[in-house]
């Protein structure tokens, strides 16, 4: 969605109250050795005055109009706050200086019902503020930019794209003014007569940047734009029916938002280590929360209630005269969050005798051989070191290393599976092995581990060389190598997938 402010420095000094009512106002700058005018409000358009023109022109047509110097600091500051106030559409909102917005409204749209809801309650509002405003909705920025300075404000579909922008100038393609020149000496003026345009003798002509220009409009090249603050990675909208201003209120609609938010994140194994709540007034301002948290979290309930704890110590956030009519809750610094075995029985509170009379009766029901437990027998092969052993037999506990690494993976095949692999060096770790007709590119390994034979068991058996490897999709492997060295080459295996 493009916004375009046509009028802007004349609504700032309208709506500072600092012009005389009734009177023409126009806003000028010195360009070269004149002053020249660079904005107008209505009653100046309607006296046939018009932008570019020297000032003394217009005050010969106009004597009483009130004419003020402009100030691109004020302008740029007053389009700066227009977009804060455009979060509540959207998290990504791109300042185009100097009197214009684009909003990226990609899966905010139905949030407002539909994007016609949403050009009509964003031009009212603007209205409401004082503020002279034309919007349009297209699938590109560059046909949207368009569309609000020389087209229709409704929005454009992809289909019908092409129809749209043909009648539009050339100068909505935001050439350059040596470009806009050279196409209308050559009696080019829309740009329905260039869309078909051969390109190397018209770019020849117009340079690169004007096709570049309509490849952008139609969606044929990407353009990159930069939001005026980095979008947040997941976040959750309410718009209220009705404002809302006491403590009370604000956290019950944190409290669902939290449980939206969070309960994505949850979904996704993740939490976030920073939230953003945004309150978005009546009197069109925003107030900020922001909550840094020291370890990623995802329970909604702790989260309110630190977000209340913040909320408490900031009352000025809540210094709303009308209220707020939307909340928007953002969360960065997203991270998995690993979970960690825990015993959710301590030793402390356990009844070994009641735990005992439970497998005594469990075994008289199903079977002395029914009931059982994993063991770990300190064996050289990994796959003769589980066991499965009576319940009233004492069993090794399975402890992780000082460290916390799992250096054995949790899915462990019954049977090693032979791999084709490819190895720089014969005793080093692979980069590259094709398991199931997939080929795996490794970019992280660690090894080896030298597993030896047990000779009195079994003599035939070889050493092996076992390495953990991960490849470019994250997911890891334990791999070993199996065979003579000495220049001949290994033979490999996969024998367990970590999480």
């Amino acid at each position: 969605m493009a916004v375009w402010l046509p009028r802007l420095p004349c609504d700032r000094l309208i709506r500072s109250r600092k012009v005389p009512d009734g009177i023409p106002l126009v806003v000028y700058a010195k360009q070269g050795n004149a002053y020249t005018i660079t904005s107008l409000d209505r009653r100046a358009s309607a006296a046939g005055l018009k932008v570019g023109m020297p000032l003394a022109d217009a005050r010969s047509i106009r004597p009483d109009l009130t004419a003020c110097e402009a100030d691109e600091e004020a302008d740029a500051l007053l389009l700066d706050q227009i977009a804060a106030w455009c979060d509540r559409y959207s998290p990504i909102v791109v300042k185009d200086p100097p009197h214009g917005l684009l909003i990226d409204i990609t899966g905010c749209a139905h949030l407002f019902g539909g994007e016609t809801a949403v050009l009509s309650d964003i031009g009212k509002r603007l209205s409401r503020q004082g503020f002279i405003s034309r919007t349009a909705i297209a699938p590109t920025s560059g046909a949207a930019w368009a569309l609000s300075r020389a087209g229709h404000c409704h929005p454009v579909e992809g289909e019908n794209l092409r129809e749209a922008l043909s009648p539009l100038p050339v100068t909505a393609l935001r050439l350059v003014p040596e470009a806009v020149s050279l196409l209308r000496r050559l009696g080019l003026e829309t740009i329905g007569q260039i869309i078909d345009a051969p390109r190397k003798p018209f770019s020849a002509r117009a340079g690169k940047n004007a096709m570049l220009r309509l490849d952008q409009a139609l969606g044929l090249a990407r353009e990159a734009l930069s939001p005026r603050r980095p979008p947040p990675e997941q976040f959750a909208l309410r718009r209220l029916v009705e404002p809302i201003l006491s403590m009370e209120a604000v956290m019950t609609v944190t409290g669902a938002l939290c449980s939206e938010l969070c309960g994505r994140l949850s979904e996704n194994g993740a939490g976030a280590g920073l939230f953003r709540l945004n309150l978005f007034g009546v009197d069109n301002r925003t107030r900020e929360l922001e909550l840094g948290l020291s370890r990623a979290e995802n329970d909604p309930t702790i989260v309110t209630r630190l977000l209340g704890e913040r909320l408490a110590l900031t009352p000025e956030a809540l210094n709303a005269e009308f209220g707020f009519d939307a909340l928007r809750l953002e969360a960065y610094e997203i991270m998995p969050i690993v979970l960690r075995p825990i015993d959710l029985a301590p030793v402390s509170l356990r009844d070994a005798e009641a735990e005992t009379r439970l497998i005594d009766r469990l075994g008289i029901r199903l079977g002395d051989t029914s009931i059982g437990r994993p063991s770990i027998r300190l064996v050289h092969a990994p796959e003769r070191a589980n066991r499965w052993v009576k319940m009233p037999v004492a069993a090794n506990q399975i402890r992780l290393a000082e460290d916390g690494v799992v250096r054995r993976p949790l899915t462990l095949f019954r049977k090693a599976q032979p791999v084709d692999a490819i190895s720089p060096m014969p005793d080093g770790p692979p980069k590259r092995f094709t398991w199931r007709r997939i080929p795996h590119d490794i970019v992280r390994a660690e090894g080896p581990e030298r597993v030896a034979p047990n000779w009195l068991r079994a003599p035939d058996d070889r050493a092996r060389d076992y390495y953990r490897v991960e490849d470019k999709e994250g997911r890891r492997f334990w791999l070993y190598s199996e065979g003579p060295r000495n220049g001949v080459t290994p033979q490999w295996y996969l024998h367990g997938l970590f999480p």
